[in-house]
């Protein structure tokens, strides 16, 4: 009785065992089958995406964000240094005007000054040549007048017929003419060195205006010196300002550059996503060709079976991103799409389908 009932234990037990092994390799062959089959469907299916939640604390949104402040400072900079160098190109161009201005005004000046000691010259020959002859016909007027009178006064005074103080009166008058003889004398050689001065100044104007050393005067010199300052410094500018311009034309290639790097950075689709708040899904490229917009997307339960229709596929968002596979964990390089589902929870899933399910169930 005893050994039936063992026996009996014995036989339930083996069953038992064996249909836990059977339990046990049936769940192991599906679980084979399964992974072989995703593996499969994703090996030679191009019609899934992959939905996801973007959010402003995302990895990706931070470091975007962060890319486009620091981009964004360093092309204030850039335009900071700009505003600088054009105040300086304006102070140069001003300056360069300037002293253009008064090259040109100096030019007119000494050709004003010219003609002044031109004139000025034909105004004291011509006045000293009338002072010659009137001195000259003064000087021997006085000489014959002088002489007649020294030889009256001496036969009058000889003859007793002129008293001595008269005699005194005469030869102190014949003095004083003797003392305008050589008053004239001294006005004309005075006439004669203004005349001359004025030759050496008109000579030094000649020599500046013609561009030639030799005949300068001091006074001219002296002038050509700020002239000459002037014009280095209208070269120093020039010379500025084109350093400036130069300088500007690379700094707007550098702004246009930040720029450029800007809008690349804000048409990210990442970033375009949580502006807008968009739902957005990746698709790899070579599954592109199944999204298109308005191609159905459906979820299912168990990755392939058990789907229901989630909604549709919207426009794709421009630019480039990279998502590791749902499966086998490689990058993938694609792009975003928007999604237009009727439950948002949906978005949170690992994959979405595109088109039909792939088992129809």
């Amino acid at each position: 009785m005893n050994q039936r009932i063992v026996n009996r234990l014995n036989t339930v037990a083996v069953n038992a065992y064996k249909a836990l092994g059977s339990v046990l390799l049936a769940i192991i062959l599906a679980g084979l089958v399964s992974y072989l089959g995703v593996q499969v469907f994703f090996f030679v299916n191009h019609s899934w995406l992959t939905p996801t939640v973007v959010t402003p604390t995302d990895p990706e949104i931070l470091q975007l964000n962060a890319q486009l402040a620091q981009q964004a400072a360093s092309r204030d900079k850039l335009l900071a240094d700009r505003r600088d160098l054009e105040a300086r190109l304006e102070q140069a161009e001003r300056l360069v005007d300037s002293e253009t201005d008064f090259q040109e005004r100096f030019r007119v000046a000494l050709g004003s000054e010219r003609t002044a000691r031109a004139k000025a010259l034909r105004r004291l020959a011509m006045l000293r040549r009338e002072y010659q002859e009137a001195a000259r016909e003064i000087a021997e007027s006085n000489r014959a007048y002088a002489g007649m009178a020294r030889t009256r006064t001496e036969a009058l005074y000889n003859a007793r017929m002129l008293e001595r103080e008269e005699r005194l009166t005469a030869n102190h008058q014949l003095a004083q003419m003797a003392q305008s003889n050589l008053s004239l004398a001294e006005g004309s050689a005075e006439l004669q060195t203004k005349l001359e001065a004025v030759r050496r100044e008109l000579g030094g104007f000649d020599a500046s205006l013609g561009g030639r050393s030799s005949g300068l005067t001091t006074e001219v010199l002296l002038l050509e010196r700020e002239y000459t300052r002037s014009a280095l410094e209208v070269a120093r500018a020039e010379s500025e300002r084109q350093h400036l311009t130069e300088s500007l034309k690379s700094l707007d290639e550098a702004v246009a550059r930040y720029d450029a790097l800007l809008a690349s950075i804000r048409s990210s689709p990442w970033l375009e996503a949580i502006e807008q708040g968009l739902t957005v899904g990746f698709v790899p490229y070579e599954n592109l060709e199944n999204a298109g917009p308005g191609t159905p997307l459906y979820r299912c339960a168990l990755k392939l079976v058990w789907c229901q229709e989630a909604g549709m596929v919207g426009q794709a968002l421009q630019g480039e991103v990279t998502v590791k596979h749902p499966v086998r964990q490689t990058l993938l390089r694609g792009v975003m799409v928007e999604l237009k589902l009727r439950d948002e929870r949906w978005a949170r899933d690992e994959l979405l389908l595109l088109g039909r399910p792939p088992l129809l169930l």
